[in-house]
């Protein structure tokens, strides 16, 4: 009987790859970078500037860059700080990115897609995805609005901003002439090199996209996963649009926890208008501390009154009343008041992102002085 002879393949060529120790190499750099970092950034080292929108101090970096690579030691939230002069009114634009304000000073209200919501030192106001928004202060004197963006949108092509109006104390860069359209509104500059440069997107297919959002409709129950899809396309247009966009700070109750004296604004077990932000405030008794622990998620604090410092992983960061203070990933951390007679304040922010990835909750370490349980 004849033997057929099996005709096996050819071995391909393997080649090397470095990926794994790729990533370890970019990790050790990025580690002994974010090592370098300060934790604490001063408020009057970092200048106001002007955008189309606002008067701002950027704490981040440049805009469009990954600021963190730039300045500071954190990578999920961009952060500033703006004024809205007395009487006067912000740029009106749209974007993607959910938007946190703590209001630090001044009092005004919002026009958020036609509807009004005023606000004052002590709230947070929200801007949801997509949503069109100006700020106006109503006070004799200039509104502080301490605010975050999340860094996220960049990576998911999402990051584009529709300026709509410009402030009315916008000046284009010097020897640039303002371009405006035919109903007379600033949409843009024109360099003294002859460039000219729009505000916006420029592209109105998002715009499109998201007004036929509004459009859908859908009744009854789900029959099927896919008809929880669409469901779910409804009730997240629905509810961007229908829930309140101001947290009242007066409203929120003081909790004693081992951490310390805290007044969560926004957190999961309290659900608000943004969906990738958890915010409190602390209070530091005079000559107190706070509890100890870590998480993984970064943390950034607006100091809001008195002076004292932090210990992040055996590190001493003094600060006061204005600055902002970064807590890194893992970070173990533990806040202190130096002033004996007066407590000091600050109001934190985290990112709910580790939250939905699976990495929330809280180690704790030591309890806050004066906590009996």
């Amino acid at each position: 009987m004849e033997r057929q002879l099996e005709r096996r393949r050819e071995a391909e060529p393997v080649a090397f790859s470095r990926i794994i120790e790729d990533m370890w190499k970019r990790l050790q750099t990025l580690n002994e970078r974010v090592a370098s970092l300060s934790h604490v950034v001063k408020f009057n080292e970092v200048p106001w500037e002007q955008n189309a929108t606002t008067f701002l101090k950027n704490y981040t970096g440049p805009a469009g860059l990954p600021g963190w690579l730039l300045r500071l030691p954190i990578r999920t939230l961009d952060l500033r700080e703006q004024i809205v002069f007395a009487g006067r009114k912000s740029g009106k634009h749209r974007h993607y990115q959910e938007a946190f304000f703590y209001i630090v000073e001044g009092e005004g209200y919002e026009i958020h897609d036609d509807k009004k919501y005023p606000w004052e030192a002590g709230d947070v106001m929200c801007v949801p995805t997509y949503c069109v928004h100006q700020h106006f202060n109503t006070g004799n004197k200039e509104a502080r609005l301490f605010f975050s963006l999340p860094n996220v949108f960049d990576l998911m092509g999402l990051s584009s901003i529709e300026q709509i109006e410009v402030h009315e104390r916008y000046r284009p860069p010097e020897g640039a002439t303002l371009v405006r359209n035919a109903e007379g509104n600033v949409v843009g500059y024109k360099t003294a090199a002859g460039e000219e440069l729009r505000f916006g997107a420029g592209d109105l297919t998002y715009q499109q996209m998201m007004e036929a959002k509004r459009t859908q409709q859908f009744t009854g129950e789900p029959r099927n996963t896919y008809q929880h899809f669409r469901k779910n396309l409804y009730d997240m247009t629905a509810w961007r649009l229908g829930i309140p966009h101001v947290v009242k700070g007066k409203d929120k109750v003081w909790e004693n926890t081992e951490m310390g004296k805290l007044k969560y604004l926004m957190s999961p077990y309290n659900p608000g208008p943004l969906l990738l932000y958890d915010a409190y405030l602390q209070e530091l008794p005079p000559g107190g501390k706070s509890g100890k622990h870590r998480h993984v998620g970064e943390e950034v604090h607006k100091i809001l009154s008195g002076k004292g410092y932090d210990i992040h992983d055996g590190r001493k960061w003094e600060w006061e009343a204005e600055d902002v203070v970064l807590i890194p990933n893992h970070t173990v951390h533990q806040h202190f008041n130096s002033d004996p007679r007066q407590p000091a304040t600050f109001q934190s922010l985290q990112s709910r992102l580790y939250h939905y990835i699976g990495h929330g909750g809280i180690e704790h370490l030591e309890d806050a002085s004066g906590w009996k349980g």
